[in-house]
């Protein structure tokens, strides 16, 4: 039987971002979120109950802001911008 993964933690993310790599780390978060608004998007296209309609508006702003927070988490040689 394979042992679950622990989900990566913030810390852990942020190393990646801050390290010699962070651009292809900035591109492999960025794209989960994009992946995800696209998903958000489709949803929001093809219509939602009313009940369901605010959470994904929630979730959506949720996530425009978290490719920003992601933008601004990227390391400038190894400073914070």
């Amino acid at each position: 039987m394979e042992a679950v993964k622990e989900p990566l933690m913030l810390l852990e993310i942020e190393r990646e971002l801050a390290g010699p790599d962070r651009e292809a780390a900035l591109a492999k978060y960025d794209k989960t979120l994009a992946d995800l608004s696209a998903r958000i998007d489709e949803a929001l296209r093809g219509g939602l109950p009313p009940e369901k309609f605010p959470k994904v508006q929630a979730l959506q702003e949720a996530n425009t802001a978290a490719r920003k927070i992601l933008r601004l988490t990227v390391r400038v040689d190894g400073e914070a911008r």
